[in-house]
């Protein structure tokens, strides 16, 4: 089992993690592959003289599917088959050196040391490509297999004068697939790693942000309801009075108090008390306008903000007779026969107080004074 192993759930981002190393990988190893084979075609003059021509013709032929492949990593179907598209990629850079070798004149120096350039392409096959570690393997033992074919019957190197050259040869360039294999071990645990660090810090960060919005959230709004709280009213309160006394306008601040709540609370619990006040929660942000704020201060107490435009109709006492008759609608549960109603105190600034906190307290008094009258009234104050 492979260190750092990728969780299945994670496997499908794990193979979006590759593609872009896939596609950047792709365009380096046939660039570099290109400008190798054509460089080094300078070589062949003094190599392979024998055989120039046609050595020339491999190269350019190894050099114009290099370029197939480059544009192929430009379009959507590379990554679908990325696995036949780097095997064969691998394949020609390897063949092409063993065509060239498969030319090589009995008196051509290439047959020496030509091989090195298979070693090249092993390094490549293992650095550049992204395939199993098995199929990079099979790809590089191929080669070496065909080297030894074409050395032992084309160029009868399996003479007692050539057996040590084609034996230090294939020591190298086995050699070369070996480290290699180890070392492409070692960067597939190396890229999990990565990715696996990367997965996690990102999530880290985000459920660290996640966290960070919900205190802000939870700083001024009330954990049960959602709605804003005490914090959050008084700063809003603050604002509108500033804007309200600039334009001239005027605010009325209803203070809201179930009645027949407690009850519920002691014959229901407090589960079903906390469901009944989310209810009505609910119920209020249908009776106020967009503009307006609601908010829950504590316990079953409940505020709203009404913006008032100067000359206009006085909302207040319209809004609140709706809140009442929407908490006193019935609440359609079959285990909760208690009927709930509300007392309403209204107090506008700046005809009754002059600041938040007085604004609060004069509605609050009112809502008592609406109490003693009779539950589910609206006291204005005067």
């Amino acid at each position: 089992m492979s260190r750092y192993p990728i969780p299945a759930q994670l496997q499908e981002s794990f193979q979006e993690h590759l593609a872009a190393e896939r596609i950047r990988s792709t365009r380096e190893i046939c660039v570099l592959a290109s400008v190798l084979y054509l460089v080094f075609g300078v070589l062949d003059i003094w190599a392979i003289p024998s055989a120039l021509t046609e050595v020339w013709t491999v190269r350019v032929i190894v050099v114009v599917l290099m370029m197939v492949v480059f544009w192929a990593t430009w379009h959507l179907f590379f990554l679908k088959y990325y696995a036949s598209f780097t095997a064969g990629l691998f394949l020609v850079l390897g063949m092409g050196i063993e065509s060239m070798l498969y030319l090589t004149g009995p008196d051509d120096l290439a047959k020496y040391f030509y091989y090195t350039g298979m070693i090249l392409v092993a390094m490549a096959l293992y650095t550049w490509s992204f395939l199993p570690i098995w199929k990079n393997a099979g790809i590089g033992l191929m080669l070496v297999a065909l080297y030894i074919l074409i050395a032992l019957r084309v160029q009868d190197m399996g003479s007692t004068h050539h057996w040590p050259v084609l034996m230090t040869n294939c020591f190298f360039f086995v050699s070369a697939n070996i480290l290699g294999i180890f070392a492409n071990v070692q960067r597939n645990r190396y890229l999990r790693e990565s990715f696996l660090l990367r997965h996690n810090l990102i999530s880290d960060l985000q459920r660290t942000e996640a966290e960070k919005k919900q205190s802000d959230f939870f700083s001024e709004h009330d954990p049960l309801t959602g709605l804003p709280n005490r914090k959050h009213l008084m700063e809003h309160l603050d604002q509108s009075m500033t804007r309200a006394k600039a334009s001239g306008t005027k605010l009325a601040l209803l203070f809201i108090d179930l009645d027949g709540f407690k009850p519920v609370n002691d014959k229901f619990g407090h589960a079903v008390g906390d469901a009944v006040l989310k209810v009505v929660g609910q119920r209020l942000a249908h009776c106020v306008r967009a503009s307006d704020l609601f908010a829950r201060i504590g316990g079953d107490e409940f505020v709203v903000v009404l913006a008032q435009e100067p000359g206009g109709e006085d909302v207040a006492t319209r809004i609140a007779a709706a809140i009442i008759g929407s908490i006193e609608a019935p609440i359609r549960d079959p285990d909760i026969g208690q009927a709930l109603s509300a007392s309403i105190g209204v107090g506008v600034f700046p005809d009754h107080a002059a600041d938040a906190t007085a604004l609060l307290k004069v509605a609050d008094e009112q809502m008592y004074q609406a109490k003693r009258k009779g539950k589910g009234t609206v006291s204005v104050a005067t």
